[in-house]
């Protein structure tokens, strides 16, 4: 198991539903302390807690843990849709950032709705940070 996922995962999630370090410990009965250390990899939570961290998050323990099989089943139907013929690792590591920053993934769909001129600036803009 990749524990910097895992913790990565845990405080992801976490922040996700707005709460506190002291908020996840108190719906698992646990010490504020205990979070702060899963969240810094110094300790790993059983199976038992991972299993419970799963139900409160709503999402499966592979996904907790790293193994991102819900995003790759998104990559899987998006390649169906768009008829790409390989998986694209890039593409995977793409949705990957997007989950784990929010703020990127708002300011992206901002720029997708963007006019034409405006794109147009903002590519020259990034153009211009890519290609130094």
């Amino acid at each position: 198991m990749n524990t910097s996922f895992l913790a990565r995962n845990i405080k992801y999630l976490r922040n996700q539903k707005n709460w506190s370090q002291q908020d996840l410990a108190d719906r698992l009965n646990r010490v504020h302390g205990t979070i702060s250390k899963w969240e810094t990899e110094k300790e790993v939570p059983p199976i038992e807690t991972l299993i419970e961290l799963s139900k409160l998050f709503e999402v499966s323990i592979d996904y907790l843990v790293g193994n991102h099989y819900e995003q790759e089943h998104y990559v899987k139907e998006f390649n169906q849709l768009y008829q790409i013929n390989q998986a694209d690792e890039e593409l995977m590591q793409i949705v990957d950032y997007l989950k784990q920053h929010p703020n990127f993934k708002d300011f992206l769909h901002k720029y997708t709705n963007m006019s034409i001129t405006d794109r147009k600036v903002m590519e020259d803009i990034m153009g211009i940070f890519v290609n130094k």
